[in-house]
């Protein structure tokens, strides 16, 4: 026998699922955020200037093609309700970094809100209005602070971050994450009835895509060419792969865990293991001597690879390179894992060196020597002003070895 208070708890759960409307969730709202299908099917996008023909396609072996045009937003009721019922359409910007919304929708001057830096409200739309089920905007353009790469030194001689990096955010974290909140209020007689919500978010690898469109065409102080790095197709992002035997950074200086690997990879594997093989074979022989005759010791120092792929806001931060390769995930950069400038450190470059110069048929890549940012002159390598170690000023100097992918064009 069923108590009574079982019986009114029954009846109280009927009424309540009689009230509850049939469609309460975001899979009432049909979302278009990209011509990108990938993007899309993630209500993620990017910003493209309206002006601005941008090549897509960063890889060494791309075909490059110019980056589609802005899509509109286009948000739709699967299920609309029946023509009693007026709807009203919202939204708020996410991030106080990128705001402006641009209204298409034909209904865009009957709003209770007029249309802000970072929210917009419209009236509320009953059966007479046209295509009142559906709301269309775009986003408004993105402003990169910085505008031109500086080069020198700052205070006490130290080396400058060369642009500075948008003032807006931290190089060492994510670009600002841009979205929207878009919220569609069911209203009958005055009270909302249902809500449908939904979420038009950057995801990180477009997030990285967006950082090479802000970056396009920004202006190197000086000398040398203006930025026209091309911008990375979705499907040249990837996950950070294992490396093996290589000690240091993941391949990546950035923190979104995600990286543009153009050749670094194999780059970095081969560069560690002909190392080692030259180390060994230097250790075995013994055979290097300074000027007095006298043999010189062969130090055990690590190799650690210290740059590989760097997304387009921490290059501004850390080099005056516009277009450098690390920005394509062609280039990497190693240190040997000891005090910078003792004799041990200067050895261990040489020993590096002679390594890459002994292999050159099986490496295609590039090298050079590098010390604060600037490639080793010719002189450098012939001079020594520490005569009694019979080691020439490169080596001394050395606090990085480059190696970046060949590429056909200009860079």
């Amino acid at each position: 026998m069923h108590s009574p208070g079982l019986k009114k708890r029954f009846f109280y759960a009927l009424f309540f699922l009689l009230l509850t409307p049939l469609i309460s969730n975001a899979d009432n709202l049909k979302v278009l955020t990209s011509a990108n299908p990938d993007s899309n099917a993630r209500k993620s996008f990017i910003i493209v200037p309206d002006t601005a023909l941008i090549p897509e396609g960063i890889k060494h072996d791309s075909k490059t093609s110019l980056l589609a045009k802005q899509v509109p937003f286009v948000i739709e009721i699967i299920n609309p309700p029946e023509a009693e019922y007026d709807i009203q359409w919202s939204i708020k910007a996410r991030n106080s970094y990128h705001t402006g919304i641009n209204i298409l929708s034909s209904y865009r001057k009957d709003t209770s809100r007029p249309a802000s830096n970072s929210r917009w409200q419209s009236a509320l739309l009953d059966s007479s209005t046209h295509d009142r089920y559906k709301l269309i905007f775009t986003p408004g353009p993105v402003k990169h602070v910085t505008t031109m790469y500086k080069k020198g030194r700052g205070r006490n001689n130290q080396r400058r971050k060369y642009g500075g990096g948008s003032t807006l955010v931290n190089y060492k974290a994510f670009n600002p994450r841009i979205g929207y909140d878009v919220s569609v209020d069911i209203i009958k007689n005055g009270a909302i009835f249902d809500t449908y919500k939904t979420r038009i978010q950057m995801d990180k690898k477009d997030m990285i895509r967006q950082e090479y469109i802000n970056h396009f065409n920004i202006n190197r102080y000086g000398y040398g060419k203006n930025g026209n790095m091309p911008v990375p197709r979705r499907n040249e992002i990837t996950d950070l792969p294992a490396m093996k035997n290589i000690e240091g950074n993941p391949l990546t200086e950035s923190r979104y865990h995600l990286l543009i690997n153009d050749g670094i990879q194999n780059i970095a594997s081969s560069v560690a293991l002909l190392y080692q093989i030259q180390l060994k074979a230097h250790k075995k022989n013994n055979s290097l001597i300074d000027l007095n005759n006298k043999k010189l010791p062969i130090p055990d120092n690590k190799l650690w690879l210290s740059g590989g792929w760097r997304n387009p806001e921490r290059n501004e931060w850390y080099s005056n390179a516009v277009n450098g390769i690390h920005q394509r995930g062609g280039a990497v950069d190693f240190v040997i894992k000891a005090p910078p400038g003792h004799i041990n450190t200067a050895i261990s470059y040489w020993i590096l060196w002679d390594a890459m110069q002994n292999n050159k048929n099986k490496l295609d890549a590039f090298w050079q020597l590098e010390t604060n940012g600037r490639p080793m002159r010719t002189n450098e390598f012939k001079e020594d002003i520490e005569p009694e170690n019979g080691i020439p000023d490169a080596f001394d100097k050395a606090d990085h070895l480059h190696v970046n992918v060949i590429y056909n064009e200009t860079i």
